[in-house]
């Protein structure tokens, strides 16, 4: 990996902008056509377990660090949501952000571990290291 400084940014910027969005008020009016939440928190935890899981050598005491910080993550997101009164904590949404952050690993498994390489060298035509 070539550009691990710019990942790391961009993966905080991405925890800021997921903690921002599950936060303030949304006022979606009407809502939507065919928006699920619990989809949209699977989405988010797999997008957010297969970035951060790409970052690391792969080790599995680093898959376990990755998976408890992220689940981590999601019940602060909860408890703060808890105490606005336009937002609602819900069980379910923390189950939702569990089964993300499991297919995203199923994910690193499977290959996307390789991702920021990939995109470096296919996108960014950096020879890899």
């Amino acid at each position: 990996m070539r550009l691990p400084k710019l990942w790391w940014a961009l993966g905080a910027v991405m925890l800021a902008a997921v903690l921002v969005i599950c936060l303030v008020p949304l006022g979606l009016s009407p809502p939507i056509p065919f928006y699920n939440d619990k989809v949209m928190h699977l989405l988010t935890f797999v997008l957010l377990a297969v970035w951060f899981g790409g970052l690391q050598a792969g080790t599995v005491k680093q898959r376990l660090l990755l998976t408890a910080l992220l689940l981590i993550f999601s019940v602060i997101i909860e408890i703060l949501q808890f105490f606005t009164t336009y937002r609602s904590a819900e069980f379910a949404d923390f189950l939702a952000d569990a089964g993300g952050v499991a297919v995203g690993l199923i994910l690193l498994q499977l290959g996307f571990a390789r991702w920021p390489v990939f995109i470096e060298t296919n996108v960014f035509s950096l020879a890899p290291r």
